[in-house]
């Protein structure tokens, strides 16, 4: 049976290769093994197929609800690893979908932005703040620069300019089921973001410089 998150990677780091001046730094910072979740800057439609072509294992996603309602398409993004979530609101089908996926020792990469910036940094939200305390699961914050040059569907087939591509440090918070007021959701997501902003350009950290 043919793997077509492989043979998307395959494909997406060739066309990185050949069109884009692409940069990869701290790779070996990803663990091979164990429950994992990304986090990461988002700018692009080709951001998440640039960190699961990067990633020595497979990464599941997730996309805003309403890509699913197309048959067609939601046939291939759940065969690539993406999982419909509800935007702008509590989806606790995500949540249990996401500690599920964790519990099988699986990597899943989220956005904390929410939805796509310009290039700057914008305020986290805190869904995943709650994920990572739930799960005390490894986290690893990734950098990613250039891809807002060309953001559209065109970015993902032919990524052009110079996209750098940063893995940071593992890191992770205690495991919990204590309800988590305000100032200590805030302490967290600020530290999440932190992360990821290290990793990217000054003029690229907005609020988080």
């Amino acid at each position: 049976m043919l793997d077509l998150n492989k043979i998307c990677n395959f494909i997406q780091l060739k066309s990185l290769n050949t069109f884009a001046d692409f940069h990869i730094k701290g790779i070996n910072n990803i663990p091979i093994n164990g429950p994992l979740i990304f986090v990461a800057n988002h700018q692009a439609y080709v951001d998440p197929s640039l960190i699961s072509a990067i990633s020595p294992r497979k990464v599941n996603f997730v996309a805003k609800s309403e890509i699913f309602k197309f048959l067609p398409v939601a046939i291939f993004l759940k065969s690539y690893g993406a999982h419909p979530i509800k935007r702008n609101r509590l989806d606790l089908n995500f949540f249990r979908w996401a500690i599920k996926i964790l519990n099988k020792g699986e990597a899943l990469c989220l956005f904390p932005e929410g939805t796509r910036s310009d290039g700057v940094l914008k305020r986290g939200l805190p869904g995943i703040v709650h994920l990572a305390v739930r799960t005390g699961v490894n986290i690893i914050p990734v950098g990613i620069e250039g891809t807002n040059k060309n953001p559209g569907a065109s970015g993902v087939l032919f990524p052009t300019g110079k996209i750098i591509v940063k893995v940071g440090k593992v890191f992770k918070f205690e495991k919990s089921n204590e309800s988590l007021n305000r100032d200590t959701v805030d302490a967290i997501l600020d530290k999440i973001m932190n992360n990821i902003a290290e990793l990217i350009p000054s003029d690229m950290r907005g609020i988080y410089k």
